[in-house]
C-alpha cells in the first residue's frame, strides 16, 4: 500500500546518507604533502538525490545572478502539497575561466540550499582526516584511503528508514510506508 509521504518521511529520505562512491574530498588546508580532507558531494548527487526522492515534479530551483559573481539559490519542494523554499548562497571559484567560476557559484549555491534541507548535511559532522597530498598535482595520493562518510552520523528526522534499492521511493514522491 502506498500513501503520500509525510514532511517526517520527506526528510529522512532526503537526509539518508550518500554512497560512498558519491563523495569526493577536497583539500581544505594542505601543510607539506599532507592535506586535511573533507567530504563533499557534488551538485550532480544532490539533483539525483531530489529526483529520487521527490520525483521531477516535486522539486524546482531558481537562480539570481549577483554583481560580485555570487548566485543566490532558491530550492523548492513540495510536501503534502505546499512548496518550501530554502534559500542560500554560492561563490565563485579561483579558477581563471570566468564560465567555471559562474558554473561553480551556480553548484555551490544548489548544495548550500539543499544542506538546509538535510541533504549531506551529516558530512559537515564527519571527523577531518590529514591523508597524503601531492601539492604539485593539487589531489590526494592514492593509495591513500579516504576516510569514510560514516552514515552513523546521519541526522534523523523522525523514524530512521533506510535509503534502499531506487524502487523503494516511486518517482511520484509517494513513500511506501
Amino acid at each position: 500500500m502506498q500513501r503520500s509521504a509525510t514532511s517526517d518521511q520527506v526528510m529522512a529520505a532526503l537526509a539518508s546518507p550518500f554512497e560512498n562512491h558519491e563523495i569526493h574530498y577536497k583539500p581544505a588546508v594542505v601543510s607539506g604533502n599532507r592535506a586535511l580532507a573533507i567530504p563533499y558531494v557534488d551538485a550532480r548527487a544532490i539533483q539525483d538525490r531530489l529526483d529520487l526522492v521527490l520525483g521531477l515534479s516535486h522539486w524546482k530551483d531558481e537562480y539570481e545572478c549577483l554583481a560580485d559573481g555570487s548566485v543566490i539559490c532558491r530550492l523548492s519542494i513540495r510536501v503534502d502539497e505546499e512548496w518550501i523554499v530554502k534559500v542560500d548562497v554560492g561563490g565563485p571559484s579561483d579558477q581563471p575561466d570566468e564560465g567555471d567560476r559562474r558554473k561553480a557559484a551556480f553548484s555551490d549555491a544548489l548544495k548550500r540550499a539543499a544542506v538546509k534541507f538535510g541533504i549531506g548535511r551529516y558530512l559537515y559532522r564527519q571527523t577531518p582526516q590529514w591523508l597524503d597530498f601531492d601539492p604539485v598535482r593539487k589531489q590526494f595520493v592514492r593509495p591513500s584511503a579516504h576516510p569514510p562518510a560514516s552514515p552513523s552520523q546521519a541526522i534523523s528526522y523522525g523514524p530512521r528508514r533506510e535509503m534502499g534499492p531506487k524502487q523503494d521511493v516511486p518517482r511520484n514522491g509517494a513513500v511506501r510506508v
